[in-house]
């Protein structure tokens, strides 16, 4: 089986932390994506707006675009109101030939997002769970209805950060509500992404693989510290720097099948990080453990076998 490996340009330019890499061109982050073997990203606030120029300047490095996030407020506003900005952002993924959206929900008030302590979860009984499960219905509808589907993303600092709210959620909605599963944020949040794994398989469009260090993880003082703030100090990391296992994935996949992109991503501080040296060592450790259970990955014809 040969499976879709891509990076996250995170590692080279933060998108909400805008100090981290902001020195750091497109074309070096495209670049040493592509001589570590990648042969996808996902979008990043330093491409360029229309979709033929983006393709246009991913060819150069053979590479295709994966998806992209996008900021909803379905906790707060219904889907009339959210509709012009998901169309249009939809739209463009489209044109990319994208499959998926990443759906991050922004809204939840103001301990959702990352001014916030990470001991401050975020107050999901501002809104109706009901209601909330009912948009996100109809806006993975309207999506899919025009070609693409919603990858949902769990994530810390949003109202949906733990197994049990995830839970929640998918139980809540049809499966045209797809998953993304995020291993560094689910372990942020405590929970083992196996669990998620093995119960909500058919729903999971997108897998995000983050990794975590747990000694910087083990120094934070959560009540004192945001998102950003755990970010800087580098809790995380790439596959094969830090302390999660995937080797369960692997083995889920071998055994369960996945057509869907597996993507590196790490937040992370590009100057204590080298981000070349971080994708070439998620790239070797990825095909190594992927490996032992006979998958593969497409490897981009740049790839350099000497770095």
């Amino acid at each position: 089986m040969t499976l879709k490996l891509g990076i996250s340009p995170l590692s080279w330019t933060n998108e909400a932390i805008l100090d981290l890499g902001d020195h750091i061109p497109l074309a070096q982050c495209l670049s040493e994506a592509a001589m570590a073997g990648f042969t996808g990203v996902e979008l990043g606030r330093k491409f360029p707006a229309l979709p033929e120029a983006i393709l246009r300047v991913l060819t150069e490095y053979d590479l295709n675009p994966v998806s992209a996030w996008y900021s909803g407020f379905l906790t707060e506003r219904d889907v009339v109101a959210e509709w012009p900005t998901a169309r249009a952002h939809a739209e463009k993924l489209i044109a990319l030939g994208c499959k998926v959206v990443v759906y991050g929900e922004c809204g939840c008030g103001p301990l959702s997002g990352v001014s916030a302590r990470l001991a401050e979860r975020p107050q999901t009984n501002r809104y109706d769970h009901e209601a909330y499960a009912k948009r996100l219905d109809e806006l993975a509808h309207r999506w899919a209805d025009m070609g693409i589907a919603l990858a949902y993303h769990h994530h810390m600092m949003q109202p949906v950060e733990t197994a049990a709210q995830i839970e929640a959620v998918m139980r809540a909605t049809s499966p045209l509500v797809g998953l993304l599963l995020d291993t560094g944020h689910l372990a942020l949040a405590g929970d083992d992404y196996g669990l998620l794994m093995q119960r909500w398989w058919d729903r999971i469009v997108h897998i995000h693989l983050k990794d975590i260090r747990q000694n910087v993880l083990d120094r934070i003082d959560r009540s004192q510290i945001t998102f950003n703030d755990g970010v800087r100090r580098g809790m995380f990391t790439v596959p094969g720097d830090g302390d999660l296992d995937f080797g369960p994935l692997a083995q889920q996949i071998k055994t369960q099948g996945y057509d869907g992109w597996l993507l590196v991503e790490a937040e992370q501080d590009p100057v204590k990080a080298p981000p070349a040296a971080m994708a070439q060592t998620a790239y070797a450790t990825l095909t190594q453990i992927f490996s032992a259970q006979g998958l593969t990955f497409d490897r981009n014809p740049r790839y350099d076998a000497t770095s």
